[in-house]
């Protein structure tokens, strides 16, 4: 898995692209300016060997008799394993890392070779005690993977399934395969088109997460308009817990009550460890037509973009960035710009996949509705540079870090007639917050979104905003504007995360969105499956 050449306590690998290029010191002289220091500060990660660390807490004897059960798997304490382990993606996360406060790591981390060494796994845990921590490609950016335990356990035990990679499956005629959890992005496809066939699921994250994170998680692709979100495509799993090994139905449908494998979506590891996983594939489209058009505003593009997903064409992707991202990515092209003047006009990437015929009948279609709402069309050369650079924005977080200046993101989705109003609440509270900060305020703050994976009935927005990082707290710093931001979310009746889960930094929101009840049905679910709390403890519940 090439851990020594990804990047420890940051995105990706260490020797990343670099997308500023020749326009390097006018971006970052810019983005002093807004922030409002004098010079950007250098904020360097410490270095990996002067971070301090607790001795791992679980007895030798009792990890000797783990390695006496998981002969072909791989059981490790080495600092670095433990440090990579210990937390995700997440902004506090990033912090966390690169500081070197780390008051919990795994004691060990796991590496199963197999569904039946992951079972060895779980019940030598639940024997004695020990915290489980499921890690795929720890790519979670709400806390997901953190290393957390209970006073009841005497330690923790992260599993890494990126062993398990194989595919186990494939049914052509059905249109499902079969893979083990553990399997990355690039080696899915890669498989999976070497028989022509495709997943279609494409996160950010997609180069290093793999398929049981994607489920875990209820994550979603850039093209989730025609390839659905996890939960589309999730067909069944088998999964370990505490109590053994077991299986969700499978059916393509079933009025047999209600179905159990709706809770593995989005349990993040919490009911227990997938092993396998089937999901529904398709036939690699005969054709894909991506185009970028500019709308005269945010409102024009949100009812273009409800009137397009309320017809009957191969739609794959809607991508609306609002006047705010429209002007940063172009200032980020240019080496800045003047955010005093922004115009209201907006950037739309629009993608369309499947037969020949289906995609000349939609372009004909998406025209026809553009040109009513005075859209103007910029061509395909745009859509095709941000295909080349849709895995690649994480990067940038890393360097704005380096110098001083934080950056994170936050999602949700909500019906088209709140769409509007809740995409203006959020903007307002988050750039309120960056403005009101004690310690550092900001010349302009940088708050933008978009509007993506779009429904018949509603669509997600996802926002990004950049500030000058406290120095003195900047997870309190953090906690104010992210807290701000979910109440609004909370208010407006709009979902705490469409794609990112719960984890820990959304679960003081999950109750009130599931309502009491609910929620507590969850719980028992939960104490029935994992009486002793030891899979993912401190996570969604």
């Amino acid at each position: 898995m090439n851990l020594k050449e990804r990047k420890w306590c940051g995105w990706g690998w260490i020797q990343g692209p670099d997308l500023l290029k020749d326009k390097r010191s006018a971006f970052w002289n810019w983005l002093r300016d807004l922030s409002g220091f004098e010079e950007l500060p250098h904020t360097s990660p410490i270095e990996i060997t002067s971070i301090q660390m607790k001795s791992p807490e679980l007895p030798s004897s009792l990890v000797s008799e783990l390695e006496s059960k998981i002969t072909q798997g791989r059981i490790t304490t080495e600092p670095i394993e433990r440090i990579i382990h210990a937390r995700g993606k997440s902004y506090p996360d990033t912090l966390a890392l690169r500081s070197g406060e780390l008051p919990n790591v795994p004691d060990i981390v796991i590496y199963p070779k197999s569904k039946e060494e992951v079972i060895e796994i779980v019940r030598w845990a639940f024997l004695h005690r020990v915290a489980i921590i499921p890690f795929g490609g720890g790519t979670s950016v709400v806390g997901g993977v953190n290393a957390i335990k209970d006073k009841e356990h005497i330690g923790i035990a992260t599993i890494d399934l990126r062993d398990m990679n194989r595919i186990i499956g494939l049914d052509s005629k059905s249109r499902i395969a079969c893979a083990e959890s553990g399997i990355e992005g690039p080696l899915l496809e890669e498989l999976l088109q070497k028989e022509g066939f495709t997943l279609g699921h494409y996160p950010q994250s997609f180069e290093f997460s793999t398929l049981g994170g994607w489920v875990s998680a209820r994550g979603a692709g850039h093209q989730s308009i025609r390839y659905g979100k996890a939960e589309d495509w999730f067909a069944g799993a088998e999964i370990v817990s505490p109590p053994g090994l077991w299986k969700t139905e499978a059916f393509p449908a079933s009025a047999g009550g209600p179905q159990i494998k709706d809770l593995i979506p989005g349990s993040e590891g919490t009911l227990g460890i997938l092993t396998n996983i089937e999901f529904r594939i398709h036939p690699l489209p005969q054709e894909k037509y991506y185009t970028a058009y500019i709308f005269p505003s945010f409102e024009v593009g949100i009812e273009a973009s409800r009137e397009l997903m309320q017809t009957d064409i191969p739609l794959a992707m809607i991508r609306l960035s609002d006047s705010h991202e429209t002007f940063f990515y172009t200032a980020m092209q240019m080496g800045g710009g003047d955010p005093s003047t922004i115009p209201q006009f907006c950037l739309m990437l629009i993608g369309l996949e499947g037969d020949a015929p289906s995609v000349t009948a939609g372009r004909q279609i998406v025209e026809g509705i553009f040109m009513k709402h005075q859209a103007i069309s910029l061509g395909e050369g745009i859509a095709d540079q941000w295909f080349k650079q849709r895995f690649l924005l994480p990067y940038l977080r890393d360097e704005m870090l380096d110098y001083g200046l934080g950056v994170d993101t936050l999602e949700t989705a909500t019906r088209w007639s709140q769409l509007l109003d809740l995409y203006e609440a959020i903007y307002k509270t988050i750039r309120e917050s960056i403005e009101k900060d004690p310690d550092q305020k900001p010349k302009y703050p940088i708050v933008m979104a978009h509007l993506s994976h779009a429904y018949l009935d509603g669509a997600s927005l996802y926002f990004t905003f950049v500030f000058p990082r406290s120095l003195n707290d900047p997870v309190h710093q953090w906690q104010r504007i992210k807290n701000s931001a979910s109440d609004v979310i909370r208010y407006h009746g709009a979902t705490i995360s469409h794609h990112h889960g719960i984890g820990t930094d959304h679960k003081p929101w999950l109750t009130n969105e599931k309502g009491a009840l609910a929620y507590e049905l969850l719980i028992q679910i939960k104490s029935q499956i994992d009486p002793q709390n030891i899979l993912n403890p401190g996570k969604l519940f």
